[in-house]
């Protein structure tokens, strides 16, 4: 067989895996962190080794595609995608090795976490919970509570990202991620309390925990949009994203101040020092997240496969600001049904210079509120037009 009878890799599908693997390395480098949880440190072993593979084959695609000079400068956008996904890829597995090397974690990264919009949840599925015996499609856990789950565990092995025919079975663990409401019900109907220790808050570094939290929302965000704006082919998202990265860059100049300030009067320096190994890799993220959103930001020139992929879509995204009039202004967002009646949900909200991430069922929107929307084309316009009250 020659080189003419390969059939080259479907490079939208490449870009969905590589948006989906580096989520999931997102959430479980966190997840790593706040439950200190070397077995799970263990697993982002496996991440990384898949998106070498991803990155191989869009490198490759592009290799395989180049004939000329003109098309070489067209298929850079695919490369520096390719170099930002290993950029995350190595962040997160730097977040995990904090674990991996036996550091220990100061307290005010767990109370960071603890007050962040998107709450994460280890958790055991008791013998008489309502869970028992049900898949994940049955459940329909995202749209009726918000909540994801991205790893569960069975016996002594994790499975990350479970297929939505999964079932969960009496003893199983979930780590599931979503906003503070959603992840209470997931208790209530696992019928086991949470793993880990109420984290008491501690008043002194009131400033750092605040800064860390939003910091820690801020690269979930960006990371989910830099690929959607490049999956969507949507500038507008793109540029957010660049405003998310200036405001992280403000955040962590802060950050960084506060924790010098905490020095003075810290007794562990070892374990202060975790929280600046956590941050400068949460930079590289965000640095990441932005060099994928530039693609689609500056605009230039791409190749015909990498354009063609980046204009066809069944979905969409958008935004939306609620006006006075609008039907939205006022109501909690489910009540709205958004997903029920037009198949669209509200991934993030943007309310003055604070940005909410997935925001929960009981999240009342506000009129001047920035909704940013994922669904089907058709329903994404018309909630759309429903927000801003036409």
């Amino acid at each position: 067989m020659n080189g003419e009878d390969v059939e080259p890799p479907n490079v939208r599908e490449l870009l969905t895996q590589m948006k989906d693997v580096s989520d999931l390395m997102v959430d479980l480098a966190y997840a790593t962190v706040f439950f200190e949880d070397r077995e799970l440190a263990r697993y982002m072993s496996q991440l990384e080794e898949r998106m070498d593979e991803l990155m191989y084959d869009i490198r490759a695609v592009a290799a395989v595609v180049t004939r000329n000079v003109d098309e070489a400068r067209q298929i850079t956008g695919m490369l520096q995608v390719a170099s930002g996904a290993e950029a995350i890829s190595n962040a997160t597995g730097d977040i995990a090795d904090i674990i991996r090397r036996g550091l220990k974690i100061h307290p005010v990264v767990k109370e960071a976490f603890t007050i962040s919009d998107e709450q994460m949840v280890k958790i055991k599925v008791a013998e008489n919970s309502e869970l028992a015996g049900k898949t994940f499609r049955d459940l329909r856990l995202p749209s009726r509570i918000g909540v994801w789950t991205f790893g569960l565990r069975k016996g002594k092995q994790w499975i990350l990202s479970p297929p939505s025919d999964t079932q969960i079975e009496a003893g199983d663990v979930m780590l599931s991620k979503g906003p503070r409401e959603g992840v209470a019900e997931l208790c209530r109907m696992s019928g086991s309390k949470p793993s880990g220790r109420p984290v008491r808050q501690r008043d002194g570094l009131r400033s750092l925990r605040k800064a860390l939290a939003e910091m820690k929302d801020l690269t979930v965000a960006m990371v989910d949009m830099a690929y959607s704006s490049l999956l969507f082919n949507s500038r507008e998202i793109s540029e957010e994203v660049r405003d998310l990265e200036e405001k992280f860059d403000k955040l962590n100049y802060s950050l960084w101040l506060e924790t010098l300030r905490a020095a003075r009067h810290e007794p562990n320096l070892k374990k202060l020092n975790s929280v600046l190994q956590l941050v400068r890799s949460m930079e590289r993220i965000s640095d990441a997240a932005d060099t994928i959103a530039d693609v689609v930001r500056r605009q230039e020139e791409l190749h015909p496969l990498f354009s063609t992929v980046l204009s066809d879509s069944q979905e969409q995204i958008g935004r939306t600001t609620v006006s006075v009039g609008s039907s939205f202004a006022g109501r909690p967002l489910g009540e709205l049904a958004l997903w029920k009646r037009l198949g669209v949900y509200v991934f993030m909200v943007k309310r003055g210079r604070r940005y909410v991430v997935r925001p929960g069922r009981n999240f009342k929107i506000r009129p001047g509120d920035v909704l940013f929307l994922r669904g089907s084309k058709t329903g994404v316009e018309t909630a759309i037009r429903e927000g801003a009250g036409e």
